[in-house]
């Protein structure tokens, strides 16, 4: 697995673990594009949107920087105080 070292601007590099404010930009079946004001866009997954929540283009949201991947160019993102998908798998039994 390649590294992200070379993929992200110092900025983008300090703010995976942290909190930030971003503006949706396109929102699909599969989940939503945020932009972070940054080089890269980040993407929420629909699997952390509920029916209540308002993702609505030009919206500006608080989100969690849990990654970036290099092979898909983009951060992925959730809400803040979700959990994480697989921390919620393996609370279930799944072995990840």
């Amino acid at each position: 697995m390649e590294s992200e070292e070379k993929y992200l601007t110092d900025a983008e590099k300090a703010v995976v673990g942290q909190t930030v404010e971003g503006a949706v930009e396109a929102v699909f079946r599969w989940g939503a594009i945020i932009n972070l004001g940054l080089p890269h866009v980040g993407f929420v997954d629909a699997l952390y949107i509920d029916d209540s929540d308002q993702y609505e283009v030009g919206r500006t949201l608080q989100v969690h920087v849990s990654s970036f991947d290099v092979r898909q160019n983009k951060f992925w993102l959730r809400p803040p105080g979700q959990t994480p998908v697989v921390d919620r798998l393996r609370a279930k039994g799944f072995d990840l």
